[in-house]
């Protein structure tokens, strides 16, 4: 079984909470926080593969 990594579970909330943002600002229909929450959604897991992929190589 592979360790904890506290860095990827972090990545992995701010994912979700970007994911949550979406889903709130469809809901109120407010078109920038959609476009900002996704804008973050797409940073924070390019962010996330690009540092998965650095630390594989490096193993």
């Amino acid at each position: 079984m592979n360790k904890f990594q506290p860095l990827f579970f972090m990545i992995a909330l701010l994912a979700t909470a970007a994911m949550i943002s979406i889903g709130i600002a469809i809901a109120y229909r407010h078109v920038p926080a959609i476009i900002g929450a996704t804008i973050a959604l797409f940073g924070v897991m390019g962010l996330g593969f690009s540092l998965k992929k650095r630390k594989s190589a490096n193993e």
